[in-house]
């Protein structure tokens, strides 16, 4: 009997409890699937399907694409995150947890977001998180660490 369990299919059993409402500040959710697994992208539609259904209005969601430097074992093609990022309606981008590629960048990205919300006015728009992304890649060449 094999009885490991795959990350997906905790996050898959315990969702409901991670999107428990709370503060605004604290609704951040990343999802990050490994670019070398068609298994992780598959679950993902499913999650960000139920983070849209069950999670507050106000919640940031930020598709990170994991282990960009995994070039080798590669699967998931960079324009297919970007597809399935712009059929959900939230930022992408590609991230290594290994090298530290555009780490700080996705959290940075996220909370000027999350800061943007709780100090906007009413008539002031919208924070732009993936225009804000594409210009601090395009300050630093084609990578950031």
């Amino acid at each position: 009997m094999n009885l490991a369990v795959s990350y997906q299919d905790v996050f898959s059993l315990c969702l409901g409890f991670f999107l428990i409402p709370v503060e605004p500040l604290l609704g951040l959710i990343a999802v990050g699937p490994s670019l070398s697994s068609l298994r992780a992208v598959l679950f993902l539609q499913a999650w960000l399907t139920e983070i849209n259904e069950f999670a507050q209005q106000n919640v940031v969601i930020m598709l990170l694409g994991n282990k960009a430097d995994a070039t080798h074992e590669r699967v998931v093609k960079r324009e297919e995150g970007e597809k399935l990022a712009k059929e959900y309606g939230v930022p992408f981008m590609e991230t290594s947890a290994k090298s530290g590629l555009n780490v700080e960048l996705s959290f940075t990205a996220v909370a000027k977001d999350l800061k943007h919300r709780e100090m906007k006015e009413p008539n002031e728009p919208k924070f732009q998180l993936q225009e804000f992304v594409n210009k601090e890649m395009k300050g630093v060449g084609c990578c950031r660490s």
